[in-house]
């Protein structure tokens, strides 16, 4: 790794004290929220309007392929551009950004009158979740307060899973009232959240010691997404064809079957991010890969009946939980480091085109049923390269210690690994935020290291 520190600019206001040990700020933190549900609401509405968009613009389906093109390669570029902008700008305003971008992009599609316009609404959009992405991992990763990383992620991804379904109610809106309104109301949301953003302050992170390198980015978080995209856009992408194809299923029953998983989804994601904060994102990635593996061998393999369209929802809604996994452990290792977590999106979401790339051409080859059964299984990857370090051979996420400073002996929590505003130690000597307090913090597995940036709090 490089020594070299990322300028501290000093871009927002500061929440008092150290932001790795301050208390959650929940106003900020649902407003950090909400940016990113009108964001996902505007980077996901033509899809589902598409049909009514393209019959009122003469539109084939090569222009649509293009038009999703132009969206999905915007986000991958604003990603990394918006982790670019972060240290520079801070998260406040790259969300501020994103809301601009988003709500411009929401009214240059309802003003469309052809492809060209309509295209660049596209690209606008995907910019606006694309810059949202990196600051707003980070923004409600702080806001949410030290102890409470899983719900921050599990919230930040009910934030997506809520875009999602708005932009699904006002296609049907648009099938009735014209697709150009359902623009309109994403734009009003779009403008609402940028208001909100007025209000939205976020701790400064400290510039960290190192910068991660490229192997770090591309190590265990983004294995663990690169399993979510697998299972997500390679597996339960086709679920809907599979239903009709292999179990006879109307189209409209088995879309009913895909938003039963949706709606699971919104409760997966909580209850994943509540486990990740009791027993560590690893605990928790392996309990939800087994759960994905039990679930998906059974909806593959089973003959169609009612305990396997339910296994099947199941499946669908536990899916998505790997994301907020992922986030947490992206969080932990390099939260403060904008082009790094830029990047790891866009990673994900290259993994994820290819992913569905792949399956399709696979089940041209050999079937649907055999492919599927093939991806719903690779969950089980998370089990040998998601085990909990055993005692003697590292620290846990959040090892807890005994720290003597100026007043006496208090219990710390010592965060391991490269965590926002800590160091790459193992649980040591540290300084807190004003450098005026000395802790000592021995791990729980009883390792010890030296490490800056441990915090220390009195019960």
């Amino acid at each position: 790794m490089s020594g070299r520190q990322l300028p501290s600019t000093g871009a927002e206001p500061s929440a008092a004290g150290d932001p790795t040990t301050a208390k959650p700020q929940w106003f900020g933190f649902f407003l950090a929220c909400s940016a990113y549900l009108a964001a996902s609401v505007g980077e996901s509405l033509l899809s589902p309007i598409f049909p009514t968009t393209a019959k009122d613009l003469d539109l084939d389906l090569t222009l649509g392929g293009v038009a999703f093109g132009l969206l999905t390669g915007s986000i991958a570029v604003a990603n990394i551009v918006g982790g670019r902008l972060l240290p520079r700008l801070g998260a406040t305003r790259v969300i501020r950004i994103a809301g601009v971008l988003t709500l411009v992009g929401a009214l240059l599609a309802a003003a469309a009158t052809s492809f060209l316009p309509l295209a660049a609404a596209q690209i606008l959009l995907g910019a606006g979740s694309g810059f949202y992405f990196p600051a707003g991992i980070q923004a409600v990763g702080t806001l949410a307060g030290p102890h409470r990383k899983g719900f921050a992620m599990g919230m930040f991804g009910v934030a997506f899973s809520g875009g999602l379904t708005i932009a699904a109610v006002l296609a049907a809106v648009g099938a009735d009232h014209g697709w150009r309104v359902s623009f309109v109301i994403s734009a009003v949301l779009a403008a609402a959240s940028a208001v909100g953003t007025l209000w939205l302050r976020t701790p400064t992170l400290a510039p960290p010691a190192e910068r991660a390198r490229l192997a770090d980015v591309l190590g265990l978080p983004t294995f663990v997404g690169t399993i979510g995209s697998v299972c997500q856009y390679g597996t339960v992408s086709f679920l809907t064809t599979f239903a009709v194809e292999e179990w006879g299923m109307a189209v409209g029953t088995a879309a009913s079957l895909l938003a039963v998983g949706r709606v699971l989804s919104i409760l997966a994601k909580v209850v994943s991010g509540a486990g990740a904060d009791r027993a560590g994102p690893l605990v928790s990635a392996r309990r939800t890969g087994a759960v994905l593996v039990a679930t998906g061998v059974g909806w593959t393999l089973l003959p169609a009946s009612p305990l396997t369209y339910a296994l099947a929802a199941v499946f669908a809604g536990t899916v998505s939980t790997l994301f907020p996994l992922a986030n947490v452990l992206a969080f932990e290792r390099f939260g403060s480091q904008g082009g790094a977590l830029g990047l790891y999106r866009s990673v994900q979401i290259g993994l994820g085109a290819l992913a569905t790339f792949l399956v399709g051409v696979a089940a041209d080859a050999f079937g649907l049923r055999p492919v599927l059964a093939v991806t719903v299984v690779t969950p089980l990857l998370l089990f040998p390269l998601c085990r909990p370090q055993r005692p003697g051979k590292g620290t846990s996420t959040a090892a807890t210690a005994a720290a003597t400073g100026p007043g006496g002996t208090a219990e710390v929590d010592a965060a391991a690994g490269a965590a926002p505003g800590s160091g790459n130690g193992d649980g040591a000597d540290a300084t807190d935020a004003t450098g005026t307090a000395t802790a000592t913090a021995t791990a729980t597995d009883g390792s010890s290291g030296t490490g800056a940036g441990a915090s220390a709090q009195t019960p």
